[in-house]
Parts: C-alpha cells; sequence; structure tokens
C-alpha cells in the first residue's frame, strides 16, 4: 500500500474537493483525513481554563505573614 498527500476542502455541501490527484487504477482505496487545527485558538483556550483554576473561588487568600521576601515594588494597599 502506497500514501498519497494532497490537500483538500469541503464544499457548502459538505463534499469533499481534493485538489491534486493521480490517476488511481484501483477504485477501493481507504481515505484518511486530518483535519488542521487552529493552534493559537487551542494555545489560547487552554491558557485561559489553566488561568481560571490558578484563580479560581476555591484558591484561598494568602495572609502576607506567609510572604517570607516582600517586593519592594509591590504596592502594598489592596484593592
Amino acid at each position: 500500500m502506497r500514501a498519497i498527500e494532497t490537500t483538500a476542502q469541503f464544499d457548502e455541501n459538505g463534499k469533499i474537493i481534493i485538489d491534486k490527484l493521480p490517476d488511481i487504477k484501483n477504485k477501493k482505496v481507504r481515505l484518511l483525513i486530518l483535519m488542521e487545527e487552529d493552534f493559537e485558538s487551542d494555545f489560547y483556550n487552554f491558557s485561559s481554563q489553566n488561568l481560571s483554576n490558578a484563580y479560581s473561588v476555591h484558591e484561598p487568600d494568602y495572609d502576607l505573614s506567609l510572604v517570607k521576601e516582600p517586593n519592594p515594588d509591590y504596592g502594598h494597599e489592596r484593592k
């Protein structure tokens, strides 16, 4: 079995349009469709979910007495 790689797209009716395909004598073929995912949206979704987990309502408030070395650039006023 040999592999052929080409690009394709779906039309508005859901039919696949294959850009370039060599002449295939055997009409029985196995088709593998790999969908390209939008990496940036996946990354942002992953980041926002984990950021939400880090600052969830179940995250405890830490007392200032637990700070071992205060950051001199940090404003001490609470909002």
